[in-house]
């Protein structure tokens, strides 16, 4: 099948940081993802930023998309990691 045009994600960039889990300081991976628009695989128009974050200790993931939310006080870290990329 061949598209032409449709919505992407590309990894822009990934950190490690340190966040709070049941009292205790884990590590936790943030991706940080942009949305684009593309044209025959040519991405034309960004629509924003997205962020995936894994917790390996408690092997929780949480995605931030049209049907999952990321909780409220991951989101600010995420955020946080994604002002540099």
């Amino acid at each position: 099948m061949f598209f032409i045009f449709g919505l992407n994600r590309k990894p822009v960039g990934k950190e490690t940081r340190n966040v709070r889990k049941n009292g205790f300081d884990v590590k936790a991976i943030i991706t940080v993802y942009k949305l684009y628009i593309e044209l025959f695989f040519i991405p034309l128009i960004p629509l924003g930023k997205r962020y995936s974050i894994y917790i390996p200790h408690s092997d929780e993931y949480y995605e931030q998309g049209f049907r999952s939310k990321i909780p409220d006080e991951y989101l600010e870290i995420c955020k946080d990691v994604g002002r540099l990329y």
